[in-house]
């Protein structure tokens, strides 16, 4: 069963709003954290962003279409080989 948590806060001046501590504590949420703002239906949804501890390279069109060809031209040579 999921427990609900309900509490009415006040919208500062520029949209500023404080989430509820015990609803921080719950979600994860610390300071400097991330999270999603997203609108649903009419409805606002706040939700925590988790990231990676580590760096993820990105990849661009280049250096996959170079794997792709390097990816076909070692199958073919182990398949000639009898390998695969």
């Amino acid at each position: 069963m999921q427990t609900t948590f309900e509490e009415i806060i006040k919208i500062q001046p520029r949209g500023v709003f404080t989430i509820p501590k015990k609803l921080r504590i719950n979600l994860g949420i610390s300071d400097n954290s991330l999270v999603r703002l997203k609108e649903e239906r009419g409805r606002l949804l706040i939700e925590p962003v988790r990231t990676l501890p580590y760096p993820v390279r990105s990849y661009t069109k280049q250096d996959i279409d170079e794997f792709i060809e390097f990816d076909q031209k070692l199958t073919k040579t182990l398949k000639a080989k009898g390998i695969l």
